[in-house]
């Protein structure tokens, strides 16, 4: 598939890197050139330096052969308009929005050209209510009503993972270690990847499932 994606932060690059490695075409519009310059030396795609809500901009992507468009910026507003602008300009059939802050999921999904609204949990957020610390699980995207996370974990020395391949970490149902930061890395896991101390593990799992993956991790 062809996809476009706005704004390289780490949500933006982590995806748009598991999604080369699964061989879709990947563009990346994102606005600061500096980010741009070191997202395109790691990542097999097209980066394209300027603004998500601009026509030109997405013109210049080829929003128009897009089959999907997911909009990540911290701007709410923001990844509104990119994905109306898609939709409705471009014609891309699928369209899928971060909502930084949860009240506006609804008003995303009423307003129209949004397909997926995704709810985004803060880390001030996790902080105070979860009460995590920088070694627990932060919550970084909530999908189908906060039924599904998509989760980070970095490995501390005390961490019952370190050392282990993921094969043998006896992970939960429906839980999927999708990727694995490591400094300026980006690995994709197998069954037999082993995790060392300072990795930042980022896996997909049914919420319910959350504090049981926190205690393999």
């Amino acid at each position: 598939m062809r996809i476009v994606i706005i704004g390289a932060g780490q949500i933006g690059s982590s995806l748009a890197a598991a999604l080369v490695a699964n061989g879709h075409s990947i563009v990346i519009v994102e606005r600061d050139s500096r980010v741009c310059s070191e997202g395109a030396a790691k990542i097999n795609a097209m980066f394209i330096c300027g603004d998500g809500t601009n026509v030109q901009t997405l013109t210049e992507a080829e929003t128009d052969k897009a089959d999907v468009f997911v909009a990540l910026s911290e701007r709410d507003q923001d990844n509104l308009v990119a994905c109306q602008l898609a939709a409705r300009r471009f014609h891309v059939p699928r369209t899928i929005a971060r909502v930084n802050n949860p009240k506006n999921e609804s008003l995303f999904m009423r307003l129209g050209g949004v397909s997926v609204a995704v709810s985004t949990a803060g880390l001030i957020s996790s902080l105070i209510e979860e009460k995590v610390s920088l070694e627990d699980i932060v919550t970084l995207l909530t999908f189908k009503e906060g039924q599904v996370s998509l989760v980070q974990a970095e490995l501390g020395q005390d961490s019952p993972a370190v050392g282990k391949a993921i094969v043998d970490l006896d992970l939960p149902a429906d839980c999927i270690v999708i990727s694995v930061l490591r400094g300026e890395q980006v690995v994709f896991p197998r069954g037999s990847t082993v995790l060392e101390v300072g990795d930042k593990v980022l896996a997909l799992t049914r919420t319910e499932y959350k504090n049981a993956l926190q205690e393999r991790l």
